[in-house]
């Protein structure tokens, strides 16, 4: 968006069409990396928008490395969106991510993870609870971030743009824009590893995650939700507590 660096991935879901002809309205979901990389320029103008709600779904690690400028006006939500099965946060880091993937099967260890995280983090998520709790309040403009914007975030805006009715195809558009906000950081780390990149398959996957997406990440989200719902809305209601009625509240505040 224009005012904010393209490489933290910053814009938003407004204009999109839905299934039945109508549009996400404009100036209302944000999306973007790490807010602590912003300048003031970029906080000002944020500021200007009128966020009332900011989500942070890094880990609380993360977030203490790298916290959120207090910005005006808005109430900054910190819950991990990734946790494991006792509930404690996942640290994102790049170290914990490779030593995962290690113990996947196969030879495609990094991307065989990746759709492996991507095929449960939509499920009994607080972190996305609590966005569509707010999105009911109408806590909004809000907006929603991780370390790059593109996985935890990539996830929240593929959930938003269901439970409002944009059609799959529309929605996995969106989701790899992110390689062209940060397409010069995904070249310049191939580059930087070019050689390793060149011998190893998972060296290059691993390299090109690290700041970018692969279409078939976000399609995880939607095949796993297929295999274990008949229907998006008995997935909105059993994952989220969100029924029919809330549903088309939803429709109603958030389209035109």
């Amino acid at each position: 968006m224009s005012g904010f660096r393209i490489e933290n991935n910053f814009r938003e879901l407004g204009g999109y069409k839905t299934k039945d002809g109508r549009t996400i309205k404009k100036g209302v979901f944000f999306r973007s990396g790490a807010l602590g990389s912003m300048n003031e320029r970029e906080i000002a103008a944020l500021e200007k928008m009128g966020i009332k709600s900011i989500l942070d779904f890094r880990s609380r690690l993360e977030e203490a490395a790298f916290p959120d400028p207090p910005i005006e006006g808005a109430t900054n939500y910190n819950i991990s969106a990734i946790r494991d099965n006792d509930g404690n946060d996942v640290d994102y880091s790049a170290v914990v991510m490779f030593g995962m993937a290690l113990k996947e099967p196969g030879l495609d260890k990094i991307a065989s993870l990746m759709r492996h995280v991507y095929g449960f983090i939509a499920f009994d998520s607080e972190a996305y609870k609590k966005m569509f709790d707010l999105m009911l309040r109408e806590r909004t403009p809000m907006l929603f971030h991780c370390t790059q914007g593109k996985d935890r975030t990539g996830v929240a805006a593929i959930l938003i743009m269901l439970a409002l009715g944009v059609d799959e195809e529309t929605i996995l558009d969106d989701y790899v824009l992110t390689n062209k906000y940060r397409g010069k950081l995904i070249k310049a780390s191939l580059r930087k590893h070019r050689i390793l990149t060149r011998i190893s398959k998972n060296a290059h996957t691993f390299m090109w995650i690290q700041e970018g997406v692969d279409r078939s990440f976000g399609e995880a989200v939607l095949n796993m939700i297929h295999k274990r719902y008949p229907s998006y809305e008995a997935f909105f209601e059993k994952e989220y507590d969100l029924t029919r009625e809330d549903l088309e509240k939803l429709r109603e505040l958030y389209l035109e």
